[in-house]
């Protein structure tokens, strides 16, 4: 088996310029001395010993996705639209600066820890955060750079990416007023306990305070999630004598099953009932009528958090850092204009 010492003797060249082409130290070895070697690498098909480099370069080139076990398992969190387009850019982008992506799911800070000692993690990144005291904790307590999509905490340093989301809502809600809604609902997985939905929800309700309008209870549907939550909506929208003209939902999947649930019951939308997403995600545009929705770039939001944490890796200081992007108004068929 051909070794480093092997490759460097073949190459002319020291043992070190040989491990600089293989660590990636692009700016240590001359383009055409870096083109040499690698083609003997691949000539005699060596691969690096990971464990090895590992050892040697303290850096094991791994970045760990978190994703908690919350109220779904964490396969169906995959599934969903949103989670699998995020985690699906992080990987990509990742692998384009040479890093590995480790899928991660846990359900305690203990476990996160034992992960990042294990397996000498270069840094982390948090998706789809739940529950505010783990977060913190885990934000405390990681040894590791960490990025957070989707919470801030003011008291705290940290990198975070988070969206507008009170803008989002607001918009959505203000362009049904605009178009003549007076009765509208809101629904979504958890008003009262992630602090993302909270912001939305107040987005909504800053849009019907400006109209003057008070939000009905029986027209805000907690605890609904992914498509069987839309259905659920939908079904529950079927047996009110006074029903909401428009609903805004805080996912699209959530949305999309509102959308079927309707009209599997005879509720057509939009013409009886308008309907309005979040995330701009790929069964927004796949339903019958296409979804109306609140759009983010969820590649922007990826190259975001991959830049603060690869930054985070090479200067130790750098871990304090609040990204807030902004948000637009996707116009499709799911909406009953004036």
């Amino acid at each position: 088996m051909i070794t480093i010492k092997d490759i460097a003797a073949e190459a002319g060249v020291s043992v070190m310029t040989v491990s600089n082409v293989i660590n990636h130290n692009h700016a240590r070895v001359s383009p055409a001395t870096e083109q040499r070697i690698r083609a003997i690498m691949e000539k005699h098909n060596y691969v690096p010993n990971m464990a090895a480099r590992s050892l040697i370069s303290k850096s094991s080139h791994i970045i760990a996705v978190l994703l908690p076990i919350w109220h779904a398992s964490t396969a169906s969190m995959l599934l969903d639209p949103y989670t699998g387009q995020l985690v699906g850019c992080l990987e990509e982008l990742l692998r384009e600066k040479q890093y590995y992506v480790m899928i991660c799911s846990f359900e305690r800070v203990e476990q996160v820890l034992a992960i990042q000692k294990t397996w000498q993690m270069d840094g982390m990144i948090l998706v789809m955060p739940h529950e505010d005291v783990l977060t913190r904790d885990l934000i405390q307590k990681s040894q590791a750079p960490l990025v957070v999509f989707d919470r801030h905490y003011d008291d705290l340093q940290m990198l975070s990416v988070c969206l507008d989301d009170r803008k989002g809502e607001y918009t959505a809600t203000k362009y049904l007023l605009e178009q003549g809604h007076r009765k509208i609902g809101f629904a979504a997985p958890s008003i009262y306990e992630s602090s993302v939905i909270q912001d939305r929800f107040q987005g909504y309700l800053d849009a019907l305070g400006e109209y003057g309008i008070t939000a009905r209870k029986d027209w805000l549907f907690d605890n609904v999630v992914h498509q069987e939550g839309g259905e659920t909506v939908a079904a529950a929208l079927a047996e009110m004598r006074e029903k909401p003209s428009a609903i805004v939902a805080t996912a699209d999947l959530l949305a999309c099953g509102i959308v079927k649930g309707c009209q599997e019951r005879g509720i057509r939308v939009p013409d009886q009932m308008s309907v309005i997403g979040f995330d701009d995600s790929m069964p927004a545009r796949l339903i019958t009528p296409e979804l109306t929705t609140v759009g983010q770039d969820i590649r922007e939001k990826a190259a975001t958090g991959v830049r603060l944490l690869l930054q985070s890796i090479e200067d130790d200081s750098f871990r304090d850092e609040h990204i807030v992007l902004d948000v637009k108004l996707v116009e499709r068929q799911s909406v009953q204009k004036s």
